[in-house]
Order: C-alpha cells, then sequence, then structure tokens
C-alpha cells in the first residue's frame, strides 16, 4: 500500500444542488463496553487508513472540500501572499566571555557560521557590543565553526583554546574537538552522543551524554582527549527509559550541572570539574514533576520548587554539596498571587529569575551581597512599555556582567533583544528584527480577563484595529490550547496584523490546562480537571460576547493538535456561541485515540490524560470530553478539519470520524454551515493547509476581502 491517497472513483457532472453532497461513509455500527459503559462507534472502520476503502473515502473528502472550496482561490492567493511575508524569530547578538566576543552569524552572505573576536575598543558598537556586519568580519574577528547547520551543539575549553562540537550523525553526534587558533582537529573519536558536552577544568578531557538504543541520553561518560572512547567510564546511568540526562556548566566554570528530567519527575547531581573523576554528587531526590529548577551560584544552590502547602513558587537556597532538596533548603522569595516562578540564572553580583505575571512572561533581578547572599528586598522587574509585552532572559554566559538581557515580544513588537544596565537601569536596544510598514499606533493589543463557572479568572490577549468599536458587531478568531502547559503567548505575525487591518478581532483564550499561570494552572485543567479547560474556553468566548468585542454569530474558533480537543468539546457544550470551526491536525476522537494499540502515544500523554484503559476517572473524563462522542443533534458551527497521513502528532483517522459524524447529527444546512475534511499526504504541505484553512474561516465570518 503507497503511503498517499488514490484519487476517488470519477465523478459524474454535478448539479448546482448537488455540489454539496458530502460523502456519507456506511456506518458500521461496534459497541465499546467500559467501565459498564457502552458506546455505540459506528465508524470505528475509519481507523484503518491503509485500506483501500478507507483510502478511497479519504479522497472522496478532498474531492468534496476541491468542490467546497473552489469559489476561495483568489482569497487563498491574497492570504498566501500575506503569509509570506513571515517575520524571522531568531535574535543573535555576540556574547561576552573572559574577553572574548562570540557571534553565531546567519545570513546568505555569511552562511552559518560561529566565530570570535578579542575585546577592545575598535569591535564595540553604540551599546557597546559589536555589530557584526553581513559578508564583512570585525578587525580581528576568527571563524570558529565554518559550517553550523549541522551543529548541535557547541562547548568551550576553560583556556578557550579547544572548542568541541557535536555533529548531528545517524546514531546520535560526533564530537570534533578542534584547536581554536589553528583549526586542527585535537580529537574527533566519540560517536553516538548527545549535544550538550562540557570540558573539565584543565581542559583535558570531555563530559559528555551518551545516547542509548531508543536515541536518549542515558549516561554520562568521561572522555579523555586523545583517548580510545571505548575505554570512557560512565559517571551516570539514567535506567528509567521515560527520563533523559541533560549537562551544563555553571556560570562560574566550577561545577558540571546534570540533569535527569521526565513528564514526571526530576533529579539532579553535580560534579566538580576541577576533579572529572569522581563520583557525581545528588543533590536531590526523584521528584515528582519536572518543574523544580536547581541552579549553581557559585558558592551556594538555588532552587526553585512548589510549596507543598499552597502549590505556589519558591525560591529557595541551600549550600553546596550533597543534601536532599528541597527539604534542607531556606526560602527566600514566595511567589504571589498570579506569579509563577518558570527558572533562574545566577551571576556574580545578581541573580535573574524568569517568571510569569498575569498570564505573561517576565523578568526580575535580585542583587547579591558582597558575602553572595541574595538582597530580595531590592528585588526589581525589568520594565517595558506594551501591555502585553513577553519578557524573557536571553542566556549569558559572562559570570561577572552587570548587564541582564532579555528578548522581548508582544503582537505589535517586533522580536526585540534589549541590555539592562544594573548599575542605572539604563535599556539598550542590542537588535531588533526590522517589519516594513509596521505602524503599531494602527492597532490596540489588550489584556481582557473572561470568570469561568467556578470563578476563575481566565486570561484572554487580544489585537484589533484601533478604530475597531466594541459595539458587538466585529468577527473574532478565538485561539486555544490548554494543554501539556504549553503557552500561546502574544507573537508579531504579519497574518495577525492583516486580520486585524480587515476588522477582524484576533483573540487568545488562555485556559487552564495551558502554561499561562504556572504549573498549577497546568494541573488544573489535565486528567480528570479537563473540563476545566473547555469551561474556560466558553467563558472567553461568552466575555467577549458580552464586553462587545465579538458579534455573537461571528465567532471562529481555531484549535490545533490536542488543542483542538478543548475547542471541538467547547463546541459540543455551546454551538450557538460559534460560526466556524477550524481544527488543525486535531485530536478529537481522544477516548478511541488512547484506547488504540497501534497508536504510539507518550509518557507526556499518558501523563497529561490519564489512561483510559485501566483508570475509570480517567476513561469517564475523556468519555465526557471527546468531541466525537458527544455531538448534540442541533445545529452547530461550520466545521473544517485539516489533517495529513504522515508527520501528524495523531492519526488522520480521528479527524475522519469527527467529520462522519458531525454530518450524520447535526442540522445545519450544509450549505450555509458546510462540514469538510482535508487529508494531506504529509504536513510538509503545512503551509498550504494553513492557507486553505484561513481563507475558508475568514469567508466563513463574512470576510473575504484581503486585497
Amino acid at each position: 500500500m503507497t503511503d498517499h491517497l488514490v484519487p476517488a472513483a470519477p465523478h459524474p457532472p454535478l448539479h448546482a444542488a448537488e455540489t454539496l453532497l458530502a460523502p456519507r461513509p456506511e456506518p458500521r455500527p461496534v459497541q465499546r463496553i467500559l467501565f459498564g459503559d457502552a458506546a455505540e462507534l459506528p465508524f470505528r472502520w475509519l481507523r484503518s487508513i491503509r485500506t483501500a476503502e478507507v483510502r478511497q473515502h479519504l479522497a472522496a473528502e478532498n474531492a468534496h472540500t476541491d468542490r467546497a472550496t473552489s469559489a476561495l482561490a483568489p482569497l487563498r492567493a491574497r492570504l498566501a501572499e500575506t503569509l509570506a511575508d513571515e517575520v524571522p524569530q531568531e535574535l543573535s547578538v555576540p556574547v561576552l566571555l573572559d574577553g572574548w566576543w562570540y557571534i553565531d552569524r546567519t545570513h546568505p552572505l555569511d552562511g552559518v557560521t560561529f566565530s570570535r573576536v578579542r575585546d577592545c575598543e575598535a569591535v564595540r558598537g553604540p551599546a557597546g557590543v559589536p555589530v557584526p556586519v553581513p559578508g564583512q568580519l570585525l578587525p580581528g574577528e576568527s571563524v570558529l565553526v565554518e559550517d553550523c547547520r549541522r551543529v548541535l551543539g557547541i562547548a568551550l575549553s576553560p583556556d578557550h583554546r579547544l572548542l568541541a562540537r557535536a555533529e548531528a550523525a545517524a546514531a546520535g553526534c560526533r564530537l570534533v574537538v578542534t584547536d581554536t587558533e589553528t583549526g586542527v582537529v585535537v580529537d574527533d573519536s566519540v560517536h553516538g552522543a548527545g549535544p550538550d558536552a562540557v570540558f573539565s577544568a584543565d581542559s583535558t578531557a570531555l563530559l559528555h551524554t551518551r545516547l542509548d538504543d531508543l536515541g536518549r541520553r542515558a549516561e554520562v561518560r568521561r572522555h579523555v582527549l586523545g583517548s580510545d572512547p571505548s575505554t570512557d567510564p560512565v559517571l551516570l546511568e539514567e535506567p528509567d527509559h521515560w527520563s533523559e540526562l541533560t549537562l551544563s556548566r555553571s556560570r562560574d566554570g566550577s561545577a558540571l550541572m546534570i540533569r535527569s528530567t521526565s513528564p514526571v519527575a526530576a533529579e539532579v547531581w553535580t560534579l566538580d570539574l576541577a576533579a572529572p573523576t569522581a563520583t557525581p554528587v545528588q543533590v536531590t531526590d526523584r521528584l515528582a514533576g519536572s518543574s523544580t529548577v536547581v541552579e549553581h551560584a557559585g558558592d551556594r544552590l538555588l532552587l526553585l520548587h512548589a510549596d507543598p502547602v499552597t502549590h505556589r513558587c519558591v525560591l529557595a537556597e541551600a549550600p553546596l554539596g550533597p543534601g536532599t532538596l528541597p527539604e534542607g533548603a531556606t526560602p527566600l522569595l514566595h511567589a504571589q498571587e498570579g506569579e509563577s516562578f518558570e527558572s533562574v540564572e545566577a551571576f556574580a553580583g545578581f541573580v535573574a529569575l524568569q517568571l510569569r505575571v498575569g498570564a505573561l512572561p517576565a523578568v526580575r533581578v535580585i542583587p547579591r551581597r558582597a558575602d553572595g547572599s541574595l538582597d530580595v528586598g531590592a528585588v526589581r522587574q525589568i520594565v517595558t512599555d506594551g501591555p502585553l509585552d513577553a519578557v524573557r532572559l536571553e542566556h549569558t554566559p559572562d559570570w561577572d556582567q552587570r548587564t541582564v538581557r532579555c528578548r522581548v515580544d508582544s503582537f505589535l513588537t517586533p522580536p526585540t533583544m534589549i541590555g539592562v544596565e544594573l548599575d542605572g537601569g539604563a535599556q539598550h536596544v542590542l537588535q531588533r528584527v526590522e517589519v516594513p510598514g509596521l505602524d503599531a499606533s494602527r492597532y490596540v493589543e489588550k489584556r481582557l480577563w473572561a470568570t469561568s463557572p467556578d470563578r476563575t479568572r481566565v486570561p484572554i490577549s487580544l489585537i484589533a484595529r484601533a478604530d475597531v468599536v466594541a459595539d458587538g458587531t466585529a468577527p473574532v478568531l478565538l485561539h486555544g490550547h490548554g494543554v501539556f502547559g504549553q503557552s500561546l503567548d502574544p507573537l508579531l505575525q504579519p497574518e495577525v496584523l492583516a486580520l486585524a487591518d480587515r476588522g477582524v478581532v484576533v483573540a487568545v483564550a488562555h485556559v487552564r490546562g495551558g502554561g499561562e499561570l504556572g504549573p498549577q494552572w497546568h494541573r488544573d485543567g489535565r486528567r480528570q480537571r479537563r473540563t476545566h479547560s473547555v469551561d474556560d474556553f466558553v467563558a472567553c468566548a461568552d466575555h467577549l460576547v458580552a464586553s462587545g468585542w465579538a458579534a455573537p454569530d461571528r465567532i471562529g474558533a481555531v484549535g490545533s493538535g490536542a488543542g483542538a480537543l478543548v475547542v471541538g468539546a467547547a463546541v459540543n457544550r455551546a454551538p450557538e456561541l460559534f460560526r466556524a470551526v477550524l481544527a488543525e491536525t486535531p485530536l478529537v476522537d481522544p477516548l478511541e485515540t488512547m484506547l488504540a494499540a497501534e497508536v504510539m502515544l507518550t509518557l507526556e500523554e499518558w501523563t497529561e490524560f490519564g489512561d483510559p484503559a485501566e483508570d475509570e476517572t480517567a476513561y469517564r473524563t475523556l468519555r465526557a470530553c471527546s468531541p466525537a462522542e458527544n455531538i448534540r443533534e442541533t445545529e452547530y458551527p461550520a466545521v473544517f478539519a485539516l489533517t495529513a497521513l504522515e508527520g501528524t502528532d495523531y492519526p488522520p483517522s480521528g479527524a475522519a470520524i469527527w467529520v462522519a459524524r458531525l454530518r450524520e447529527r447535526v442540522t445545519s444546512d450544509p450549505a450555509e454551515r458546510p462540514i469538510l475534511l482535508r487529508v494531506a499526504d504529509s504536513l510538509e504541505d503545512g503551509d498550504d493547509l494553513r492557507v486553505e484553512g484561513g481563507a475558508w474561516l475568514l469567508e466563513q465570518l463574512g470576510v473575504a476581502d484581503l486585497a
């Protein structure tokens, strides 16, 4: 069987009234009985997607979608032009380390290179940082790696004499160690490694991770340069096949940090880089969850963890050496209501704290006293101008630096790197992506708050044209996700601005199950609390209507992957709230997908949803939320499901079953509110699907003019 759709049988000429007749797969009812619950599954046979009859049905769905959307070709073309103007998201500013500026260059004139130059007045730009010019080396700049396209990681020796690069290969990385002055290869004997490597303090050995047969970083090994790698000793082994090891060097250069993480647990060790033959020192027990963070602060350890009573995040400190963190740690700072701590980075003179405040990323700086202790009474936040600015720490390796680097994004802020001086607080723009024609004054971005049925306040991010009046007439695109603790933070995207230009209000519902308000926000929307996410999405749509930002019959709901489960369940709950639904590679038949033996799910998915085959609570929660199994016999919004045979996280059969069951039960006029399915061969066609789905949704909302 080939992995593409065979054409459907030729269609006879169609009369106008027949052009919207959709494929109607034959119901072949089977019954699922589990935990005393009986469910009729008339279209389970569509799960056999490699059979000829299912492939022919999917091809018929594509042919029907072609006919139903043929008039949208001009709109698709105009939308494709808008999407072609994607804003580059990568920022790269030289970083200073021990008197060297290290530079990542990515440009058609330069290729993808890694270079360095000695710090001196001649190479510094207006903000004291070199400004590389494409196609032109700075005075004294030398290229260390000429082509980084296959390089997954780079490590420098403490004396800056050696560079190790991890090159992607078939069975893991090949570690290539070169002399930074001559470019001569010193050692390239290690294969099957992970991308993270750290030199010992004397630069004679390389600590690295080793991949197992599953491609998992399962071991930490020590390789003496020039020796036979088959004799490399194993310093640490992680037997849990769900967990993976990662390495990093403490910013002061004294210690190797070893972390084991999985969706359900975390564990940390340290190793003195001056004694690389020693056994790593365990500093935490295996901690439930993966949100605990340990940072080496030179003379002490810093810890982020959840308070067992309040469940709020705590910044704590502990002495160096073996311990049983967090039990032996001293609390320093507690997150307040609406805050969550995410990471911490230590420097000689201060500590930078990455957190979320009001559902947005933010950065705070805590000075260190002369004895290294943290002056938590002098903490201050990096302040920017936009109401929806997402501020994130940028990695900088220099232990003694006095500047904090942050990236800033919003719906109206192009990707921007700023440097904030600790002494005086002056801010400098180090790099900003140029967006031709952007006039931010033409738009507004806002934070709204909806109230869920249990009185939980749910944040909404919104952007609209500045002259759009909240009078209940505007069309709205409402995005939702609410799974896996992932956050949908504001980001400048040309297609969003193009929609706003045409009077469309674009909103994101930050429902429970996502990560916008921290780990507890995620926990409150997963497993048996999955219905909270659905409640929140419906509440956000209601709030947009009640506050005048949305016309009640012109809301388009958008969800992708597992987020489509939330959107689809919300539509079952309140179909009258939505005019159209766009579901991209959707998980909309979750119970059958989780129960299917042939579907390879990850521990993250089992953790998120539970095991419905063994856990009755997990079964009944998914049963109640499943979009495909709870369709009501009433009018529904128009629906367009887009998926692919290959490259998706979830099989396309779920989307096909959902569409078939919608057509079987809903009472809407199929000409006014069509139910469509598009199945591409591969997600390599993702841009085409994105254009097609967007054009269809705009047409359904009455916004067909993108000229």
